[in-house]
């Protein structure tokens, strides 16, 4: 089975990126001919690299990009999962001139006009049943077709849950994309600053992500704290898995959002959860469920955290119990709604029903 999964993107790194790379491996492990359509960059090469045949897009030029596809892969494609944007459309084109069946993936509160073409479409992926639920709200005939796919982790190791890792230092870990559309989370770091003036912890701040408003907080770190007990370090993209874990594995507390809070929880760090639109904090057990819903950090009720990044920093460096209480609430939900095979089952069975569809009317 030919399979061809078309994204959009500007930044080269995001959980966009660990979705698609993670379902095209997963697809050429079940014996599907998989091609990834994308722009050319460092992705395009981590796919190329691992054995993915890739197809160049053009994200200003829609029609070239469809010729170029039908150049590389042929016409004889079964079936295209399509992520927002550019891709969106060039997958609805192939879709109207070859007939090819199309999954839809949506991954946040942009749904990408979802409503006007829905109906064109086999199945919709929503990464979480907040955005399933957003989704049904626009396309209330058509909410049969949305399916929760949630991300999973990778990972497989469960740290001891010892309160602290480090007796005599601390790491704490920022995981994000340092672009415009992550500022909330940025400007909610920026907010440690006095507590990291004040502490008489031993602390190594460890930022790990790059973009466009790097040079922004690392001035704004520079300016603002001064504490010779501090150690803020920006190590830049993490892309390779194992140093990526050896990080989570090696910090006492993660921020970040969404498949990195997913895949902190599987190791055992915890995590102060802060999306690119709204503040969650420390999963525990009164509000696991809305970090369920909200995929971590994702689509859910807005929300502003006034000093509560620093209070929660502190809940986390200082009582044993919420820290421990986060920890295993933390993995328990990880494993009971974000469980790899569980997933996969679902997305690939989906599949298989399209396909059969598809064959039964060819």
């Amino acid at each position: 089975m030919k399979l061809l999964i078309i994204l959009f993107y500007n930044s080269e790194q995001g959980g966009l990126h660990d979705n698609v790379f993670s379902t095209a491996i997963e697809s050429q492990k079940r014996g599907y001919e998989v091609f990834v359509a994308c722009r050319r960059g460092v992705f395009q090469e981590t796919l190329k690299d691992n054995g993915i045949n890739i197809v160049e897009i053009d994200q200003q030029r829609k029609i070239w990009s469809v010729n170029n596809i039908i150049n590389v892969v042929g016409t004889d494609i079964d079936l295209i999962h399509s992520h927002p944007g550019i891709s969106r459309e060039i997958s609805l084109l192939l879709h109207d001139e070859y007939k090819i069946p199309v999954i839809y993936h949506v991954h946040g509160a942009w749904t990408d006009s979802i409503h006007h073409y829905i109906h064109k479409l086999e199945s919709v992926f929503a990464v979480s049943e907040s955005v399933k639920q957003r989704i049904s709200t626009y396309c209330k005939n058509h909410s049969h077709l949305v399916h929760v796919i949630p991300n999973y982790s990778d990972y497989t190791i469960n740290k001891d849950t010892n309160y602290l890792f480090h007796e005599n230092s601390k790491i704490i870990t920022l995981i994000t994309r340092l672009e415009h559309d992550k500022k909330l989370i940025i400007d909610e770091v920026k907010k440690l600053s006095e507590f990291l003036n004040n502490t008489d912890d031993v602390i190594t701040f460890n930022i790990l992500g790059d973009g466009s408003l790097k040079n922004d907080l690392k001035y704004y770190f520079e300016e603002n704290v001064n504490n010779i007990n501090i150690e803020i370090k920006f190590k830049g993209w993490v892309s390779d898995k194992e140093e990526l874990k050896s990080h989570i594995i090696n910090s006492d507390i993660v921020i970040g959002p969404g498949r990195v809070a997913i895949d902190s929880h599987k190791i055992g760090t915890p995590v102060i959860v802060l999306g690119s639109q709204n503040y969650y904090g420390i999963i525990n057990d009164e509000n696991w469920q809305e970090f369920v819903s909200s995929n971590f950090g994702g689509l859910g009720p807005k929300s502003t955290s006034q000093n509560q990044i620093e209070n929660d920093l502190k809940t986390l460096l200082y009582n044993k119990e919420e820290y421990i209480n986060s920890v295993q609430v933390g993995h328990k939900v990880i494993d009971t709604f974000f469980d790899k095979e569980k997933t996969l089952e679902k997305l690939f069975n989906i599949y298989d029903i399209v396909l059969s569809k598809n064959r039964l009317q060819k």
